[in-house]
């Protein structure tokens, strides 16, 4: 009988260690996963930074050039004393800016 008693007993703790350690698995795989998702959600977010960070590098690059070439026309206009045609395109490009300032890129 004590035999008995004592294989039920160790039976019990057995299971009792296996649910254990089956439990401690499980959460440990649910921490593991969820950790996973904040990485990816992160990455997802850098990546989206990134290619607006980018879209803004372009967006600069052509407003430089842009306005590299509006210096250029305004030296020439002045330097050819053709100062109410540099007024002029000074007058159109602040209207074009008045008229864009609202918009983003």
């Amino acid at each position: 009988m004590k035999m008995l008693i004592f294989a039920i007993l160790l039976t019990i703790s057995q299971l009792a260690i296996v649910h254990f350690l089956f439990t401690r698995e499980v959460k440990n795989n649910a921490r593991l996963e969820h950790h996973q998702n904040l990485l990816a959600l992160q990455l997802k977010v850098l990546k989206k930074d990134t290619e607006l960070l980018q879209d803004s590098l372009q967006h600069a690059k052509v407003m430089r050039h842009d306005l590299r070439h509006h210096y250029r026309l305004l030296y020439a206009l002045l330097g050819d004393g053709d100062k109410a045609a540099a007024l002029e395109h000074i007058e159109t490009e602040e209207q074009k800016l008045t008229g864009a300032k609202n918009i983003t890129p």
